[in-house]
């Protein structure tokens, strides 16, 4: 039998620093599910205001 030592998964855990009176921890690496470019977002946030400038003329 040959024994191979196991791997090490590549990411190392990350320890939160203690969470009192009422810190909340914050971690930057947060993968979304839908990714949006900027140029994308400028536009929908143009149209949707355009939108309510026009529903507020009615």
């Amino acid at each position: 039998m040959s024994t191979k030592p196991k791997k090490k998964s590549s990411k190392k855990k990350q320890t939160s620093p203690m969470t009192s009176a009422g810190l909340i921890a914050f971690y930057e690496d947060y993968d979304s599910k839908i990714e949006i470019s900027p140029m994308t977002l400028i536009i929908i946030s143009v149209a949707i205001a355009i939108i309510v400038i026009f529903a507020r003329l009615i």
